[in-house]
């Protein structure tokens, strides 16, 4: 991991502009929430049904202080809530679960915010443990699971994670994993990884990130066009503010503003080996039930005569044209991906429409090109959430629909002419899982059979290389089941997985059965 070989450029411009942002408050390093945690869909809950209006959700992840400033926020507002019916959101229980849930997590968190503790400094060794089992007919890979890979037949996975903080100003995260697979012709296999870590310090809510981490930039829920977390986190260098802020004078009616920029080196086995990535994200919100984020990803640079001109390589002229997105060969030809997305909550459509409590709408677009300054070549994601069907607090329904087909263009999202291992990190696609040239429908039903155990049915339909002679279709079908109390997180789940025309051959198809439990313990 060469992470300080060079100084960027870039990096050096992001910190700057982070630097010029109003010093809001004196604050205290704190870890991230690993992407994929409970917690991001328990406040995406709470922050649909009215009861967060603060949160900038659209960057992920939060921080662990963030993630505690937005349990108290939900926890003042549903006490200056006034009930409306007998299924009123204030004695709900299933919300009153969700959110005693939410304290006994970020519970020093929650401390930290609510009384000044002082300079601090410790070591926590685990922070929480885990054990996850797989076992499937055919090898397999969930999707949004940090590039992570299984077997077919048995599949084990153990880890924990820990972290410290020294000072208030500086702390480490590290993750862990034994990864064990076993099948009758091929064996047992063992390994163990790192799947995250990274050390951070902070100051006056900049912070700067350095070492394996994932990202996800944008609204939608099964996946979003820009990043995600499909592929293995990334060896990255990362500046942000982890509080949004309020910019002052008349730029205060921008709202709540988020800004993160990152670089990164990819692999080495790829076809330019060891390119650069980097990126950036600006995310406001001018109003409780609005978000606007802008984000451009960049891959240039790398290794050997294939390589276009590296970050501190470009002239301040150079630069610009690289930064207009304009198609640009030779030593300047990048691989960008540039777009606009937005997330509207309506949390009181029970006023009126009296199946559902909330609707959230959102939409992303954006573009492998560029035409006119702006955007083109366009792909899009587009998704509904009716909240709190039957307005008793126990069921959600999501619909998602994600399209990047460019009529007379085949493959032309996440490939390029010159970084031909495309948009991908060890193999995986960097941003929606679906691919190139696809089209993909998901569906999910999530229901509280109790304030503790949890229900989701969701169906997920993918249709890739559409322009095609043999267009790959994919079928899932997933049921899952969570219970949790008191620091423990079971879940178990069933996936049936229909594949015609795998890898866009003719007749070749598969069908996987997936079997997999978790089981998952937070001190």
């Amino acid at each position: 991991m060469r992470l300080f070989a060079k100084r960027q450029p870039l990096h050096v411009a992001l910190l700057i502009i982070c630097l010029l942002l109003p010093i809001c408050c004196w604050a205290k390093v704190s870890i991230n929430v690993p992407l994929g945690h409970w917690s991001y869909r328990a406040v995406d809950k709470l922050a649909s049904l009215g009861l967060i209006r603060s949160a900038v959700y659209s960057t992920k992840p939060f921080t662990r202080l963030e993630m505690a400033r937005l349990i108290k926020e939900a926890e003042a507002i549903l006490n200056e809530t006034t009930e409306r019916d007998e299924g009123g959101l204030k004695q709900n229980k299933i919300i009153q679960g969700i959110l005693a849930r939410l304290r006994r997590e970020f519970d020093p968190d929650l401390a930290e915010l609510e009384g000044d503790t002082g300079i601090s400094s410790y070591i926590k060794p685990i922070e929480d443990i885990y054990l996850n089992y797989f076992h499937s007919n055919n090898d397999f890979s969930f999707e949004n699971n940090k590039g992570q890979e299984y077997s077919k037949g048995t599949n084990l996975r153990v880890g924990f994670s820990s972290h410290g903080m020294f000072l208030n100003h500086l702390a480490f995260y590290i993750n862990p994993e034994y990864r064990h697979s076993k099948d009758q012709f091929s064996g047992a296999s063992n390994d163990l990884t790192l799947l995250e870590g990274y050390a951070k310090a902070e100051w006056s809510n900049i912070e700067v990130e350095a070492g394996r981490d994932s990202m996800w930039w944008g609204p939608g829920h099964h996946g979003s066009l820009i990043l995600t977390d499909n592929a293995k986190p990334f060896d990255l260098i990362k500046v942000s503010n982890p509080r949004p802020i309020l910019l002052p004078w008349i730029f205060r009616h921008l709202g709540l503003l988020k800004v993160v920029g990152f670089w990164s080196q990819l692999e080495h086995n790829r076809y330019v080996p060891e390119a650069e990535f980097m990126g950036m994200r600006v995310n406001i919100k001018p109003f409780p039930f609005l978000e606007v984020g802008a984000s451009r990803t960049i891959l240039l640079g790398g290794k050997g005569p294939r390589a276009a001109k590296g970050p501190t390589d470009l002239s301040a002229r150079e630069w610009i044209k690289v930064l207009s997105g304009k198609n640009i060969g030779g030593k300047l030809d990048t691989d960008q991906i540039a777009g606009f997305d937005m997330l509207l909550r309506f949390p009181c459509v029970d006023r009126f429409l009296r199946i559902a409590r909330s609707i959230d709408l959102w939409g992303e677009l954006y573009g492998e090109d560029e035409a006119a300054s702006l955007p083109s070549r366009n792909g899009y994601v587009v998704g509904l959430r009716v909240g709190d069907i039957f307005l008793a607090g126990k069921t959600d329904l999501i619909i998602e629909h994600a399209n990047n087909v460019i009529p007379g263009y085949p493959r032309y999202w996440y490939n390029h002419g010159v970084y031909r291992s495309g948009y991908r990190y060890e193999g995986k696609v960097m941003g929606h899982e679906m691919g190139s040239e696809a089209r993909d429908m998901f569906i999910s039903l999530e229901h509280y059979l109790g304030s503790r155990l949890v229900l989701e049915l969701s169906y997920d339909h993918q249709k890739r290389g559409v322009q095609g002679s043999n267009p790959e279709e994919r079928e899932r079908y997933d049921a899952i089941l969570t219970f949790q109390a008191d620091g423990y997180l079971v879940r178990g789940g069933y996936r049936y997985e229909s594949v015609e025309n795998s890898d866009n051959i003719e007749d070749k198809g598969r069908n996987n059965h997936i079997l997999w439990v978790s089981l998952n313990y937070s001190f």
